[in-house]
């Protein structure tokens, strides 16, 4: 649905006539243009030349002097200032993303004679104009640092003040206190605070810039992390890569893997991109006109680690319980809650063909002997009331994916429109309580096992429009929706009662909790199942007028937000601890009764089927709106 209604914005954009788009990682290039003795020139014609791309821009300085480039894409250009009888001059600068560059022209009375044009580096050292606190980093830096994994939260460790890359705050601020912006487009969800499934791929990056104090007027969180993306050229440009790290190169045990081979790990992180003028020989030359830029990658691991449990003893899974010992050498002795006196509560020791701590096998719950049959036996003689007795690899697998495409298309000198849509997916297993096989695919859906699926969508489009040397415009058109599943199970299946035989009244489709056996790590399933589903739709307009030796900008921002939130009923959960097996101790009250010490205990009780269960209802779905409406106005003299 959201797809559909991204597209019909994106149409609607294209209809709409000369307003422009903006990008929120765009920047601006101004500067007073002088003569040698410093007077100022007006009307001398400025050129900004895009040297990647070829496409250019022309305004005029005006009464005081000053020319302005608003809404200027990050990349190397040329700048070049003229006036009649004097020599013309070019200069070469990088800007970058959300960068107020100044360059101020020194226009130098033209000579009788034939001199060399010189072109200098004008790149400003210094921002001087803003007051924003940031860093940036540029295509070169995202290219080169190491860093482990390819997504951008890796480089925010280069950045003073970024105190959490997982949800980013920024100098102990609150969570959900920044924005995550691509092109323009929010990336990041606000009811968790964390940024969308999978962000795009580094090779579709082309600068990332981060502001943790005195933002632009325009954007509306105390800290905002713009993304740039990368464009086409002139030149065709591909590349392929591919990262892998295998334990098959050697890597050696830990202390605790009571095994031959060390855990298993293979993580595969691959890629292809390529970039230039859109060419169909014979039909259409986008040289210097229309480019494209895509980008696609991939990472697939598969890794296991060690993880410590205690399980079930084989003799306690037959009903077994002399080795019910604590770490003081102390027996836990059991008791028939079936021959409890109603009186005094008096109860007799369980025993099987007198043998005391014992169960009758046929006693055996099923949801017992399901659950015991597919845990694994320990494999360290220890009793798992005093320890771990299972040590054992434990799979997690991971597969992620990020596909992005970008168009740029020149119409003429003061039109320019360029359009990306990023699709993301992120699947990866969250954790486990015990291992347990029975898996659907390559992700475990079975008992104490979660799992997340994650995909999300982002697209944004801007238009760039010069109507006149002292006014520019820009309007942005984006939409993004993220979507998260997680939870035990297929969301699917009703396992209380096809696989347990339980009652689950809510039919709710997690797998149940099954708590209080009294071993530790050995409860079953995970909380109920959660959907968050995050969609926006923003358009925002900014203007520029050059009025004396004033900059104004201004804009209105509107920002749609839907949030879709979802935690369904659970199954469960399954209380064990319900001293059913244990002595009634009396100086205890009936009606707050408790148990001796060293009698009875929760594997006992789960192993006769008898707990303590409630079902928790919750309102399906809660659908949130939120309409946000922001103007602004800044003067930068």
């Amino acid at each position: 649905m959201m797809r559909h209604f991204i597209s019909l914005l994106f149409a609607v954009a294209m209809l709409l006539p000369a307003p422009a788009f903006p990008q929120a990682s765009s920047g601006t290039i101004r500067g007073t243009v002088r003569d040698q003795v410093q007077a100022i020139i007006p009307g001398a014609k400025v050129t900004l030349v895009n040297t990647a791309t070829n496409a250019s821009r022309e305004t005029l300085s005006n009464e005081a002097g000053l020319y302005v480039f608003p809404g200027v894409i990050p990349g190397p250009y040329r700048l070049a200032a003229e006036f009649a009888g004097m020599q013309r001059f070019e200069g070469d600068l990088t800007l970058q993303v959300q960068q107020d560059a100044t360059v101020d022209v020194t226009l130098r009375v033209a000579q009788a004679t034939v001199t060399t044009l010189e072109v200098q580096d004008v790149t400003p050292l210094l921002n001087t104009v803003s007051p924003t606190l940031g860093q940036t980093l540029e295509r070169q830096r995202i290219q080169q640092l190491p860093i482990n994994g390819r997504g951008y939260q890796n480089l925010l460790a280069t950045v003073p003040g970024i105190t959490e890359r997982g949800r980013v705050r920024a100098y102990g601020a609150p969570v959900n206190t920044h924005a995550l912006m691509f092109d323009g487009a929010p990336t990041n969800e606000v009811w968790e605070g964390w940024d969308f499934g999978r962000v795009p791929g580094l090779d579709a990056i082309e600068e990332l810039r981060v502001d943790v104090s005195s933002s632009s007027a325009k954007f509306t969180r105390p800290t905002t992390i713009i993304l740039s993306s990368k464009s086409g050229t002139n030149q065709f440009h591909g590349a392929l890569f591919e990262t892998n790290r295998n334990s098959g190169y050697g890597v050696a045990r830990r202390r605790q893997d009571y095994f031959e081979k060390p855990p298993y790990l293979n993580r595969n992180e691959f890629g292809a991109s390529a970039g230039g003028p859109i060419y169909l020989p014979g039909i259409y030359d986008g040289r210097n006109r229309t480019f494209f830029f895509a980008s696609w990658e991939a990472l697939r691991q598969r890794a296991w680690t060690t993880n410590r449990y205690n399980v079930p003893t084989a003799e306690m899974r037959n009903g077994d319980f002399r080795g019910l010992v604590d770490s003081q050498g102390r027996l836990q002795t059991l008791y028939d809650p079936f021959t409890t006196n109603p009186t005094t509560f008096a109860r007799q020791p369980l025993a099987y063909r007198g043998v005391p701590n014992t169960i009758d096998p046929a006693r055996l719950s099923p949801v017992a002997k399901f659950l015991f049959d597919l845990t694994p036996l320990p494999n360290l003689p220890v009793s798992p009331l005093v320890d771990s007795n299972l040590v054992i690899p434990t799979l997690i697998p991971r597969s992620e994916s990020s596909t992005s495409v970008r168009i740029d298309h020149r119409f003429s000198e003061k039109d320019l429109i360029y359009g990306r849509i990023t699709y993301g997916t992120n699947n990866h297993w969250l954790g486990t309580t015990v291992l347990l096989p029975m898996t659907i695919g390559d992700f475990p859906k079975a008992a104490g096992t979660s799992n997340r699926h994650w995909p999300s969508h982002t697209g944004s489009m801007t238009w760039v429009r010069t109507l006149s040397p002292t006014l520019t415009n820009e309007l942005l058109l984006t939409g993004s929706r993220d979507f998260q599943w997680r939870g035990s199970g297929d969301a699917h299946t009703n396992y209380s009662r096809e696989a347990l035989g339980l009652p689950n009244p809510f039919q709710a489709p997690n797998w149940p909790n099954i708590t209080g056996v009294g071993l530790g790590s050995y409860p079953f399933g995970t909380g109920g199942l959660f959907w968050l589903i995050t969609n926006y739709a923003m358009i925002q307009d900014n203007a520029t007028k050059i009025k004396g030796k004033h900059e104004f900008q201004f804009g209105v921002h509107y920002r749609y937000e839907m949030i879709d939130k979802s935690a369904n009923s659970t199954a469960g959960p399954f209380d064990s601890a319900t001293q059913a097996t244990s002595l009634y101790d009396p100086n205890s009250t009936a009606a707050s009764p408790q148990a001796r010490p060293q009698t009875g205990h929760g594997i006992a009780n789960f192993y006769l089927g008898i707990m303590n269960y409630s079902a928790g209802f919750q309102r399906p779905w809660v659908l949130m709106r939120r309409h946000e409406y922001a103007g602004y106005f800044q003067d930068n003299l």
